[in-house]
């Protein structure tokens, strides 16, 4: 009997898709819609192990989907600059009670190579102190065999792709390298000549979303606002093509933090999410360079 599973995308899906989804169900949507990596976090392996999960039921789960984690997203706590978990608006708190071991033991137990740092909320913070804390976790991080990747937001301590690019390169570590969201380099004034301008192999993760940049003094709100590949208005295949070119290793994952997705259930906005992607993959990003083992 054929199966009944899509082919899989040359996209995975971040847990920011499908904001309210238990673990389970997150892992479940992405086989179901033919996603082959995962973006998780460690607040919802906390809450599966809460449940009475153990790491041997989580990793029976990711085979039986047929889908991996590829990031743990994000590490925030215990960053020079960040705010403390109290400190935190309550509906953000959660992702700042976990600290890097637990980070570690998350990638561990799921399979996860990559850890994400985010300086979500941060403050501005002089660079050589971000180089110095990012240094030591890159070297931690290497004795359990992860590598640790750096997220740019703008208004935040790390706030652009060039500021990401000179913390890699003060480092100066194998297993430090960035992760390029598209929505973050459009708002931070990003452009494709300076993915291109970056050293091979800098980019170690991307996160992919559309944009249709707003009015003029329209405020931001964060995790809000995004759009599935093709609904917007960014250059997606030049921003791709480029981060390929820089790095056709790495694994991409769809981050849409929305209205609409957000109050969907898990299987209703991973049946759009990948509906979208899909239709946007026979128009316009048939010209996306995709690398082969995507």
């Amino acid at each position: 009997m054929p199966s009944s599973k899509p082919a899989l995308l040359p996209v995975g899906l971040c847990w920011g898709n499908a904001w309210n989804a238990t673990l389970p169900e997150l892992i479940e949507t992405a086989g179901k819609h033919g996603f082959g990596t995962l973006a998780i976090t460690p607040p919802a392996y906390r809450r599966w192990r809460e449940s009475g999960g153990t790491e041997t039921q989580l990793r029976d789960m990711l085979a039986a989907a047929g889908t991996r984690v590829a990031v743990i997203d994000p590490l925030l706590r215990g960053l020079p600059g960040m705010p403390a978990p109290e400190e935190v608006p309550e509906h953000f708190r959660d992702g700042f009670h976990h600290d890097e071991s637990y980070c570690y033991e998350v990638a561990i137990a799921s399979g996860a190579h990559i850890v994400n740092i985010a300086h979500f909320l941060g403050k501005v913070t002089p660079l050589a102190e971000l180089a110095e804390a990012f240094g030591r976790i890159a070297e931690r991080a290497a004795r359990h065999g992860l590598a640790v990747s750096l997220e740019f937001i703008p208004d935040t301590g790390m706030p652009d792709l060039l500021t990401a690019k000179a913390l890699v390169d003060m480092v100066n570590l194998p297993n430090l390298g960035i992760m390029l969201d598209t929505w973050h380099l459009l708002r931070s004034g990003g452009t494709v000549e300076h993915i291109c301008a970056l050293k091979p192999g800098a980019i170690i993760a991307a996160q992919l979303s559309d944009r249709t940049p707003p009015p003029p003094g329209t405020p931001y709100v964060a995790m809000q606002g995004r759009s599935l590949p093709g609904e917007g208005q960014a250059p997606l295949v030049d921003i791709l093509n480029a981060v390929f070119d820089n790095n056709p290793r790495i694994s991409v994952e769809l981050e849409v933090f929305n209205a609409e997705l957000r109050a969907m259930t898990a299987d209703q906005s991973g049946e759009r999410s990948a509906s979208a992607t899909r239709k946007w993959l026979e128009g316009a990003g048939k010209a996306v360079r995709w690398p082969a083992a995507a």
